[in-house]
């Protein structure tokens, strides 16, 4: 059932793999491409949001709830989906990021549905 709902974001456009990720960063489950090394998009995923959760504690902001990562080839981005796992998703260009940033939150009530 999860792979089902991770493939639904391959429908949008520019958006390669979508992932699963265990707050202990572990890849769970992955839909599209696989990452060239998913276990260690996992471990930096999940160790990078307890830096930008951290970091939002100490300026009075709260939990980090997503961030993006830009790249020449494409992004990134990390979303909180549930106290214990994260959702990746990785796009082929940049121009999609932004409008996946909108999009995201909306989609992500779907996985943490199956959760």
């Amino acid at each position: 059932m999860m792979k089902h709902v991770l493939e639904e974001f391959l429908q949008i456009e520019g958006v390669t793999t979508a992932a699963l990720i265990s707050q202990d960063g572990f890849l769970i489950e992955a839909a599209g491409q696989e990452p060239a090394d998913g276990d260690a998009l996992a471990a930096l995923g999940s160790c990078a949001m307890r830096f930008f959760s951290y970091a939002g504690n100490a300026i009075g902001r709260g939990e980090a709830r997503q961030f993006v990562l830009e790249y020449g080839e494409g992004s990134i981005i990390f979303m909180q989906v549930s106290g214990d796992e994260l959702l990746a998703v990785i796009t082929e260009n940049q121009s999609t990021s932004g409008r996946l940033a909108y999009i995201l939150p909306k989609m992500s009530t779907r996985v943490a549905a199956v959760i």
